[in-house]
């Protein structure tokens, strides 16, 4: 994978979901400073919201497109399009045109991110992918450790236009050398390097999603996500009124968009999206409050809080390395399995700290668990998932894990924002409150964990994989 002809190429996507990654974790630290430079803090959600939206309508197209054509115009033209609005934002001197910058890195990011998933596929040997997801998982963990305080320490003692511009170098390099592994991988969808013929069969009878009017679907799946986000954020009935609506829109529109049986779990295929989907969903649900409890029922400083988010990146790291060792004897099904147990451990660890007197270092040795966990299913999912697609399906299962973990994470996100705003109790007597909200997270949980139990699929082909080569199956 770092060797030889491989060498180029996978430094190269490493560095696009670096780029990615920096500007969704470092970028949204800098983002107070540069909102309130272009004039614009009446409107500050939608420096958030117009990546949401684009992100989520790029990423159908871009998988769409990937499947007809090839990744090359999604992932070269995506990165090109994100450096664009990397330096419209930097440039910026009002609130709109921030917006626009803003949107079009949601338009780039979401076609070169899913135009990636297609690129391991189609250019990697089935049986080094988890080391390739391993590496990828590595390109988001850094930045999430360094990215806020570097991010933070330019906007504050230099300019927070920087912090834009820094990027841009990232994702010019990366383009550079990714070039010639997309060129040669370019096309209509076939099967891969090292994609299993009988798997690639198997996960076409699983997948027949319509393509028909997808972009409309992803469309209003956006709409749904901004009445999530902002439902979330209000408090009260009108929010949890609000974010009602948005969820009933995104699941209609998910029905539309992930493959057939999604929602309800479907055998197979449909529930590896779910199960990654929910578990998203539950972990950075309860993430989303971890800090604030911390600081509220336990009276620590906003420094200590945030060490147990970087425990979580921490484990989310080395949970991903370990998973894509090569000489895992795991099968690759059951790996998602104990990746989802692990989730589930730490968010109900984290309800010891609200309700029993244990030491705040709970907290984070809780924490690093969870993020553990998630370190093993998310690479091991795209892996499963990759394996199970034929080559016209590559870009559309792709941009479905995408597309169900940004539902998963607005939704569960949201539903902890109405319970917390739907709660009464003055700050520091917020034990319910807290409780209630990561018992609903571990409920989500364990009904993930029921649908990473079931990816077993009825064909021989899929079942019979040795286990002694978890590399090589889905």
């Amino acid at each position: 994978m770092f060797s030889g002809s491989l060498l180029r190429p996978t430094v190269g996507i490493t560095g696009v979901v670096t780029a990615a990654a920096f500007e969704t974790i470092a970028v949204s630290t800098a983002m107070p400073e540069a909102v309130k430079a272009v004039n614009g803090l009446g409107a500050y959600a939608w420096a958030f919201n117009g990546v949401v939206i684009a992100t989520l309508v790029a990423t159908v197209a871009g998988g769409d497109y990937s499947d007809r054509k090839g990744p090359k115009l999604p992932l070269i033209g995506g990165l090109m399009v994100f450096a664009v609005g990397l330096l419209v934002c930097a440039t910026a001197n009002v609130m709109p045109i921030f917006v626009i910058g803003r949107v079009l890195q949601g338009l780039g990011g979401g076609a070169a991110i899913v135009a990636v998933y297609v690129v391991v596929a189609r250019g990697y040997e089935a049986k080094i992918r988890p080391q390739v997801f391993s590496a990828l998982a590595a390109a988001w963990v850094v930045p999430s450790l360094v990215g806020p305080f570097i991010a933070g320490a330019i906007a504050e003692f230099w300019t927070w236009r920087v912090v834009f511009f820094a990027v841009v170098p990232i994702v010019v390099i990366a383009m550079f050398l990714v070039w010639p592994l997309v060129s040669a991988v370019e096309g209509p969808g076939g099967i891969g390097h090292g994609q299993d013929k009988d798997l690639a069969d198997a996960g076409e009878q699983t997948t027949q999603s319509s393509r028909s009017g997808r972009t409309r679907w992803a469309a209003s799946l956006a709409a749904g996500a901004v009445l999530i986000q902002d439902g979330g954020r209000r408090l009260g009935l009108v929010g949890a009124g609000e974010a009602l609506i948005g969820l009933v829109v995104v699941g209609f529109a998910l029905q539309r968009l992930l493959p057939s049986g999604s929602l309800r779990l479907a055998r197979g295929l449909p529930s590896a999206i779910g199960a990654r989907g929910l578990l998203a969903g539950a972990f950075f649900g309860a993430q989303a409050f971890v800090p604030l409890m911390l600081v509220d029922q336990r009276g620590l400083g906003l420094t200590l809080a945030g060490l147990s988010l970087t425990t979580s990146s921490l484990g989310w790291f080395v949970g991903s390395w370990w998973q894509g060792r090569p000489d895992l004897t795991i099968h690759r099904d059951r790996l998602i399995i104990v990746g989802a147990l692990c989730v589930f451990v730490g968010i109900a660890l984290m309800t010891l700290t609200v309700t029993l007197p244990a030491p705040a270092i709970i907290a984070g040795l809780a924490w690093a668990i969870g993020g553990f966990g998630m370190g093993i299913t998310i690479p091991a999912v795209n892996v499963w998932v990759l394996g199970m697609s034929s080559g016209e399906e590559q870009g559309a299962n792709s941009a479905a894990l995408q597309l169900g973990d940004g539902a998963g994470v607005l939704t569960c996100t949201a539903l902890a924002g109405v319970i917390y705003g739907i709660g009464t109790a003055p700050a520091g007597q917020q034990q319910v409150t807290f409780l209630t909200i990561f018992v609903t997270m571990t409920a989500v949980c364990i009904v993930a964990i029921v649908a990473a139990s079931r990816l077993t699929v009825i064909a021989p082909s899929v079942t019979q994989v040795s286990a002694t080569e978890p590399a090589r199956d889905a």
